[in-house]
């Protein structure tokens, strides 16, 4: 069995639906969870379809610890990665590495073979906020 990646998106919208299409298409990825405030967003539709663990706060999937390898947040929300470092911190969650908006694209972009950085919804998304 080949090694997996353990993988998170926080945001299911324009971004992170195509995102969860293509991780969910990867046999080196294990999608973990997917939060996003609206449980019936396209990405977490998407993700619940393909029996993946969906959840409105993203802080619920830092109780996952060692099980998740990556977070990706692409909900453009300034606030939501101090909040999951800290979420982290209380979990003991040292391990964990949270991707932001221009990462993701960048990753994205990458994975489907793209000629162009995938466009922005967040272009102030840099760094862990």
């Amino acid at each position: 069995m080949s090694e997996k990646i353990r993988v998170a998106v926080v945001g299911g919208g324009r971004t992170g639906t195509p995102l969860i299409r293509r991780l969910l298409d990867l046999d080196y990825v294990e999608l973990v969870g997917v939060a996003d405030k609206n449980l019936d967003s396209p990405g977490s539709l998407l993700a619940r379809e393909n029996g993946v663990f969906c959840v409105q706060y993203p802080d619920v999937l830092a109780a996952k610890g060692e099980d998740l390898d990556v977070i990706i947040d692409v909900t453009g929300d300034p606030t939501l990665k101090p909040a999951l470092r800290e979420a982290f911190i209380a979990q003991d969650n040292r391990t964990t590495v949270i991707v932001n908006d221009l990462l993701a694209r960048f990753i994205l972009s990458l994975a489907t073979d793209a000629d162009e950085l995938v466009e922005t919804y967040h272009p102030h998304d840099r760094g862990l906020g």
